[in-house]
């Protein structure tokens, strides 16, 4: 056990070691760069919402804000707060798994298993995973569930203890209601979860009456914090103009957005994912065997690894069910929920202290149970060995292209900046591509491109701002995707687009369909560039300067029209 133990832990400094630099000197998602412009927006005196379309609740735009204050605007910073929460998760997830085990060598061995295993797997994501907001809920949410479980251990003492006892367990539910409030305000799906918790934890509630007074505790901590986050959106003045988006708007996000649940693209992302997705083939039978299993027992028989088994399987179930069903289908939600697999997996791979670890005195385990435990040993360590296969076979972690970058990144760590064929090199998804936008950034210097006056027109282009210093003209930063997501809004973006001093438009062939070759003496395929006064903007303004697919218009024509199709140029 104790070499099992070493092993492991030397595994997850490998992978510190060996990954940080590497993974805090990644490009930054599109997303992230867009709430980083939002906060600067806010932290200058602008007002959300109206200053900045934004569909989302403010909860990540308020993190930005306050992580950026005291880290300032560097990436690798912001990279390494956002290693530091998925660690933050690790540990509480290894806390939860390790109530199943039977000893303290088990307890320490489920340590170094749940945090070098949830690091090898976030490692192994793409950029287009970090720095996300599903993944930075998660936190809030293991700390209400800890709450939950540390109140509901209490209980069983507090029915014959002092009214103090009583006080204490309602301020540690408002507690945990300001906790699930905070993953609200990052992302509303977050309730799912929340009352899949709530309504598994009625089973081990003394009475429903207490369970109900417990549920209302929670209630007032999350309106309370509720209530905090209105009044200060109230006195910063997007009140009104949240309002207008959440009843106006976001109908269209929403449906714009389940219109690309297809199984074409839940494939892609299955691979992408693999084998890491499989996790959940075993985690949802193990969490739905946990359920049912306890659904008629006695409270008075509860232990603390009945609470955690319960709890954790519905939170997991909750957070998948929303994930799935509820949201986009983008690789950066399903994050978390794997998390979640991965620690159900290794706490329902250890023995429980009922089904062959430690056993009460005078006791005997019953056939059936041990019959279980028997066939879950014989079966557990060729699954784990096969798995770990996957995971070495298909990880970027493992490949030696990967392990090549490291001393490089090291260097950019203390100073030496990386150049933009490197950048392109050490990026699993290459948004942008950093060798075809150097050029276009030297141009746009070159010929004196003002604030304000250019804009980023594909959603991935949006690093222009930050790399030229530049804040947004419009409210309307991904003005590609808004203008599909929004149709019945596209005639207030022309509008807003021709009366704001934009006068430069930069696009992306590739990004907009266009697959074929471009000869090098040409600002735009000839097919596009034959027909460019018919097409949607930005390809019918005037062409000033190619750098690979990015073309740098300059806007001397009028809107017309905006696309309402993904791939506009690609050939039918």
């Amino acid at each position: 056990m104790s070499r099992d133990y070493n092993f492991l832990w030397s595994i997850f400094l490998l992978l510190l070691v060996s990954q940080l630099p590497i993974f805090v000197q990644q490009t930054l998602t599109p997303d992230t760069v867009l709430y980083d412009i939002q906060a600067r927006c806010l932290l200058n005196g602008g007002v959300l919402y109206r200053d900045v379309l934004e569909p989302n609740l403010p909860g990540i735009v308020w993190v930005h804000a306050v992580v950026r204050t005291f880290i300032g605007w560097s990436s690798p910073a912001f990279l390494g707060f956002d290693l530091l929460v998925v660690l933050a998760i690790s540990l509480l997830l290894s806390r939860l798994a390790t109530s199943a085990a039977a000893s303290q060598q088990q307890r320490h061995l489920i340590h170094a298993a749940v945090l070098p295993g949830a690091l090898l797997f976030y490692f192994s994501t793409s950029e287009w995973c970090h720095c996300q907001r599903d993944t930075w809920m998660l936190l809030p949410c293991l700390l209400a569930l800890m709450i939950r479980i540390n109140v509901l251990q209490r209980m069983k003492v507090a029915c014959v203890a002092v009214r103090k006892t009583w006080v204490r367990l309602f301020v540690l539910a408002m507690l945990e209601g300001v906790c699930w409030a905070v993953g609200f305000w990052l992302k509303p799906f977050v309730a799912v979860p929340a009352l899949a918790v709530l309504i598994g934890s009625l089973r081990f509630s003394p009475t429903v009456r207490v369970w109900s007074l417990h549920a209302l505790a929670v209630l007032c901590g999350g309106v309370l914090t509720g209530i905090v986050g209105v009044v200060w959106m109230i006195q910063s003045g997007c009140w009104p103009h949240f309002l207008d988006m959440v009843s106006n708007w976001n109908g269209d996000y929403f449906q714009a957005g389940r219109s690309r649940w297809t199984w074409d693209r839940f494939v892609s992302h299955a691979i992408r994912f693999q084998p890491w997705i499989l996790l959940h083939f075993a985690a949802i039978i193990v969490s739905v065997r946990t359920l049912w299993m306890r659904r008629t027992a006695d409270v008075s028989s509860t232990t603390a690894h009945d609470i955690v088994g319960n709890l954790l399987a519905a939170l997991y179930l909750g957070w998948i069910a929303q994930a799935f069903f509820l949201q986009q289908l983008f690789d950066y939600i399903h994050v978390p929920g794997i998390l979640l697999a991965l620690t159900i997996c290794i706490r329902g791979a250890c023995p429980s202290p009922a089904s062959g670890g430690r056993q009460p005195s005078g006791t005997q385990t019953p056939p059936a149970t041990s019959n279980i435990a028997t066939a879950r040993k014989n079966l557990i360590m060729p699954a784990t060995i096969a798995f770990a296969c996957l995971v070495i076979a298909s990880s970027p972690v493992f490949r030696w292209h990967r392990q090549r970058l490291w001393l490089p990144c090291v260097r950019a760590c203390l100073g030496t900046p990386l150049s933009p064929e490197f950048r392109d090199k050490m990026a699993q998804i290459p948004f942008p591509r950093w060798n075809e936008l150097q050029p276009m950034l030297d141009y746009a210097r070159q010929i004196g491109i003002a604030d304000k006056s250019l804009m980023a027109y594909n959603g991935n282009l949006i690093h222009l701002y930050p790399e030229l210093g530049f804040q947004p003209a419009t409210r309307f930063v991904y003005l590609d995707v808004l203008a599909r997501n929004f149709p019945n809004r596209r005639e207030l973006m022309i509008s807003a687009l021709e009366n704001s001093p934009v006068r430069y438009v930069v696009s992306d062939l590739r990004e907009d369909g266009w697959e074929g070759d471009i000869p090098d003496a040409v600002l735009l395929p000839p097919a596009v560039a034959e027909h460019h006064a018919e097409l949607c903007f930005p390809y019918n303004q005037t062409p000033l300067f190619r750098s690979g697919g990015y073309v740098l218009f300059r806007m001397d024509q009028p809107v017309t029209r905006l696309s309402s199709n993904y791939l506009p140029l690609a050939k039918p």
